[in-house]
């Protein structure tokens, strides 16, 4: 580390939903704060982001405690914040076509009771009162949530990041992270493509690009990502008859839980149905995504051809609408489907928040956790199973 390093109490790495909120709530909590990303701030795959709060695909051995308390934060949030984030209440329908899928949603449906969250397994008789729009042709039925929710991705973070600067959080934007600076068994400090910064502590929030720090460590930090790629439309409120063309809820299909990432990783061509719809009537259309190295963002026709194909079996009378934009993002996750959440042993100072299964909802709690961590050294949930020494090697 250079004599002339920028100082910090705390550094954030990675400007995407949950650097934003670890970075203002350090800040909030008295402590000198810079966030830093390889890109724009806010950014990373939380810019291709539907901003949907979801509860009701929460892994439920580990998560669905710190899923529970974190959903209750979103009633009081935009006071909070001092802005709207965009915040409403939305449905959640999972749809199932098969038994297999049935039986797999009817056992989750029975947890998430056990937990206080409102779940019920709704046949397919039901469906056409909830969700007008819905082609239920192939459909046994859907496992409904009534209490979810979405928010403006952008409007969100930048809500983070006004009152992060508020308090005299600091932005570098464009200062990609290429190595750890490590003293003895402790972390000191970052050296970026820019500046280099020295703190107290260090928080990685870096998603995808997490492992390829590791690996200028000698170490192997085991998230993987797929390669994500999604669809906006035209608003269907341009049409004559715009509540014709109002999704109540937020769509997606229960082979989430059964097979995902199989596809063809050069073509992007295996995509499983998430739809959603924002508040002023675009149509949010997902999601292809396979395995892969790529930490890329580039779309392909492939795979959003494929996407396209799987909406249009559930939701046909949306064929018409012009598609404005497509994006894809690299998008973090473990094989065991818990994130990496907690302090780096034989590291001290390091921090680690990556690889979340739903990330939105869990954005203010994941905030106050760290905060919570710098200020006393422990938190008031037990991490251990999300323990980031859980998956990481040397050598």
């Amino acid at each position: 580390m250079t004599p002339s390093a920028r100082r910090f109490d705390a550094l954030v790495v990675g400007g995407g939903y949950i650097g934003c909120s670890v970075a203002s709530a350090l800040a909030v909590a008295g402590l000198t704060t810079a966030l830093l990303d390889r890109g724009p701030i806010p950014g990373g795959a939380s810019r291709a982001n539907y901003g949907n709060i979801q509860v009701q695909d929460a892994e439920l051995d580990h998560s669905l405690p710190m899923v529970n308390a974190a959903r209750r934060r979103f009633d009081g949030l935009e006071e909070e914040l001092g802005r709207s984030v965009g915040y409403r209440r939305v449905g959640n329908l999972l749809l199932i076509e098969t038994e297999r899928q049935w039986a797999l949603m009817a056992a989750r449906v029975e947890r998430l009771r056990a937990a206080g969250i409102a779940a019920e397994m709704v046949p397919a008789g039901r469906l056409a009162e909830l969700e007008p729009l819905l082609d239920r042709r192939s459909l046994l039925g859907a496992c409904y949530h009534t209490d979810e929710g979405q928010v403006s991705p952008f409007a969100f973070m930048a809500a983070y990041l006004q009152r992060g600067r508020r308090h005299g959080l600091a932005l570098f934007p464009d200062n990609e992270v290429v190595s750890l600076d490590v003293q003895g068994d402790r972390v000191c400090g970052v050296e970026t493509s820019g500046d280099d910064f020295s703190a107290g502590v260090v928080i990685l929030a870096m998603g995808a690009w997490t492992p390829a720090l590791g690996r200028a460590l000698g170490c192997t930090w085991g998230s993987r990502h797929v390669h994500g790629q999604a669809l906006v439309t035209e608003s269907f409120s341009r049409r004559q008859s715009p509540s014709d063309g109002v999704l109540h809820n937020h769509l997606s299909s229960a082979a989430f839980f059964d097979s995902m990432h199989d596809g063809d990783p050069d073509a992007g061509a295996s995509a499983v149905f998430a739809v959603s719809q924002t508040a002023d009537g675009h149509f949010l259309l997902g999601e292809a995504g396979v395995i892969t190295d790529d930490l890329g963002s580039g779309a392909t026709l492939r795979g959003q051809a494929v996407v396209a194909r799987e909406v249009l079996r559930f939701l046909p009378s949306i064929a018409g609408l012009r598609i404005l934009r497509g994006w894809a993002a690299p998008v973090a996750f473990t094989d065991d489907g818990l994130p990496l959440l907690g302090p780096v042993a034989g590291l001290g100072g390091l921090f680690m928040a990556a690889a979340f299964k739903s990330t939105v909802v869990i954005t203010p709690w994941v905030g106050d956790l760290v905060a919570e961590w710098v200020s006393t050294g422990r938190t008031s949930m037990d991490l251990t199973a999300f323990a980031p020494d859980r998956v990481i090697g040397h050598g």
